[in-house]
């Protein structure tokens, strides 16, 4: 583990760590698309109920 955090740090600057160190990059490889047929009808999902237990642990972690 010790030698890849190492070879990460080491090559850092391959990576881009701010928006604006990727206004070059070709949009067809970097944008996401949604394929999607024209005329079908929309499937709206159901909603998902979490637990309580875990949305209040979620909701505690997001404020940290």
């Amino acid at each position: 583990m010790d030698g890849l955090v190492s070879l990460l740090k080491e090559l850092s600057d391959v990576f881009a760590w701010k928006h604006v160190e990727m206004l070059r990059m070709d949009t067809s490889i970097v944008v996401h698309r949604l394929p999607m047929i024209y005329g079908c009808k929309h499937v709206k999902q159901k909603l998902t109920r979490i637990r309580l237990d875990i949305l209040i642990k979620m909701k505690e972690d997001m404020k940290k």
